[in-house]
């Protein structure tokens, strides 16, 4: 089956800011080329991924136009969370990206660890190659692995981001918790956010009749919480994590993601 070109909507798993850095796109003839064959694809068709089929409906989150899934005590406590947190704090992978905003490189203030199982994939976001590394050190490679066996879904690609003071994304949270910030691409002009204090609840299963699904959401991702996301959430959706002051602790987060060529 013929694979979708790459849209300049899609957003990259890393940004210092709020607003997307969608990736460098080569246009000729009012065309979008095809990415090389070592490159991997921003988005994908959900025909090319496997889709998460294995978690319970009472961790779906009631959005428009998403699937989205939240599991607040994935790993199952915070001690092990904040273990795991410290030690892939201590990686000598990580570094801090350079991204092209408007003619101008900016180094971005937040760091970031890539890791692929695949030597020849490579990444490319907003003009600047991510800097792969292709040797899972053991705790990530036994946490992409319980994640893989719990979702039931292969990834080839970790990207970590510390956050100091169409394909499935599954993002583990290490860590201080943080606001997550979720809002629709074009909701209707009532529609308004609801807000989740709760570090440990679940979204209930929908009731009947089912509630009103929203267009704008900002909850908490507590340590050891797990988010994925899939279907049409990041070509409808925009994510993100404010800075928040009052937060002294940091928080790592593991995205996952089915990359393809």
């Amino acid at each position: 089956m013929p694979r979708s070109p790459p849209s300049p909507s899609a957003s990259p798993p890393f940004s210092a800011d709020p607003a997307p850095c969608p990736a460098k796109l080569k246009r000729s003839a009012g065309k979008v080329k095809a990415p090389s064959k070592k490159r991997a694809r921003l988005t994908v068709g959900e025909d090319e991924t496997t889709q998460v089929t294995l978690l319970e409906e009472k961790h779906r989150l009631p959005l428009a136009d998403a699937d989205v899934f939240y599991i607040p005590e994935f790993i199952g406590d915070e001690q092990t969370a904040q273990k795991w947190h410290d030690e892939l704090l201590k990686l000598p992978n990580w570094y801090q990206p350079t991204l092209k905003l408007y003619g101008k490189e900016i180094t971005q203030s937040r760091k970031i660890a890539a890791f692929a199982t695949d030597p020849e994939l490579t990444v490319k976001y907003s003009g600047q190659e991510v800097r792969m590394s292709y040797e899972y050190p053991p705790l990530l490679r036994k946490i992409q692995e319980d994640v893989q066996e719990k979702l039931g879904v292969k990834f080839n690609h970790c990207i970590l981001n510390l956050y100091e003071d169409g394909n499935v994304i599954a993002s583990l949270s290490l860590g201080a918790p943080r606001t997550f910030i979720m809002t629709h691409d074009s909701p209707p002009s009532s529609a308004k956010p609801s807000k989740s204090k709760s570090k440990s609840s679940s979204p209930s299963a929908p009731a009947s009749p089912p509630p009103s699904l929203l267009y704008a959401h900002r909850f908490t991702l507590a340590a050891g919480s797990l988010v994925v996301m899939q279907g049409t959430t990041q070509q409808k959706w925009k994510h993100q994590i404010p800075k928040e002051a009052k937060v002294k602790g940091s928080r790592i987060s593991l995205t996952f993601r089915q990359l393809v060529f």
